[in-house]
């Protein structure tokens, strides 16, 4: 990868990215967003539209919520998904190639979380997961999303647990790949790499490496990513939001909040996890199926904490069945 990088978010701090799809072409969102929030109408972001591999997720939309304005992106058809990205980690990030097969299932809504590219901050109020948490349920509540599906990645999964855990009838489903509870009941990624990934200057080897495994699959997956990657304009990410969101993921391996929680989730739930992940290791998945009443596991052999981009496809239509099944 070029240096103009992005941070990347990985779940358990993991600085790194989520995905956009692959396949076919996907319209834009069916109902004009000034349609469904009455005064707090979102505003149009001129020539944010992107090029090429990621033209069909149309421009970016600004609403206010929760004291900030959140930058997001809707498109395709269908009942409602919401994604969201690991800590640092821009709407950008997202693949075309994982939300092009997601556009023809759903109406997919993908948006920056605080700090990050066109989402504003806050800076007198500390970044926490449960904080994110209720963002994005403001979010849902504000574009009058009902009982969407919501897929979260590495910190996006933390966030989506929280976030079913606080407001129990909110989301039809929940997904989460490469996501942890905290608590001292979670395996931590080894030590420093929290603030390794959060390091501007860490070379993008190191988040392949975390995203990828050294297999002859794990090579094709990570050429797939960098061509994809590279397909995008990147947005920013700056030291101080980098800082911050290290700040909470740490906050969130101490917070016993959502793991004490996970028995009360009503949510439909699968948790996913890369056999071969090395930030965020699948007995962490494994310990929140078994307290989670109901849910569905589901461990991608041969895959590391990438497997939503590795396994793209597959991925794909596991959320579309699963989330059928949940309505």
């Amino acid at each position: 990868m070029k240096s103009r990088r992005a941070p990347l978010a990985l779940a358990l701090a993991l600085v790194l990215m989520l995905a956009l799809a692959g396949a076919g072409s996907a319209a834009a969102a069916t109902t004009s967003p000034a349609e469904v929030v009455g005064q707090n109408a979102p505003q149009l972001v001129p020539h944010s539209k992107l090029p090429g591999a990621g033209a069909f997720e149309g421009p970016v939309y600004k609403v206010a919520v929760d004291g900030i304005e959140i930058g997001y992106r809707q498109f395709g058809h269908g009942p409602d998904l919401v994604m969201v990205a690991g800590d640092t980690a821009p709407m950008s990030l997202w693949m075309p190639y994982l939300l092009r097969p997601l556009a023809q299932s759903f109406r997919v809504t993908i948006f920056d979380n605080r700090g990050v590219g066109y989402t504003t901050d806050d800076l007198a109020r500390p970044i926490t997961v449960p904080l994110m948490a209720r963002d994005t349920g403001e979010l849902i509540e504000a574009l009058g999303l009902v009982k969407p599906t919501l897929v979260g990645w590495s910190m996006g999964g933390e966030v989506g647990l929280t976030l079913a855990e606080q407001e129990p009838s909110m989301l039809g489903a929940l997904v989460t790949t490469g996501g942890d509870a905290g608590s001292s009941h979670t395996v931590p990624p080894p030590p420093g790499l929290v603030r390794k990934l959060a390091n501007p200057k860490t070379g993008d080897s190191v988040f392949l490496e975390l995203l990828f495994p050294p297999t002859a699959a794990g090579g094709a997956a990570t050429a797939r990513f960098v061509h994809g990657y590279e397909s995008i304009p990147q947005e920013k990410v700056s030291p101080l939001t980098l800082k911050r969101q290290e700040a909470a993921e740490e906050s969130f391996l101490r917070y016993t909040g959502t793991w004490r929680g996970l028995p009360g989730i009503t949510t439909p739930t699968l948790l996913t996890n890369g056999a071969l992940d090395p930030g965020v290791p699948p007995v962490n998945a494994r310990r929140m199926h078994a307290r989670i009443p109901g849910s569905a596991l589901s461990i991608y052999v041969g895959a590391a904490h990438g497997m939503l981009f590795q396994d793209a496809e597959r991925f794909a239509g596991q959320i579309a069945s699963f989330s059928a099944r949940a309505r």
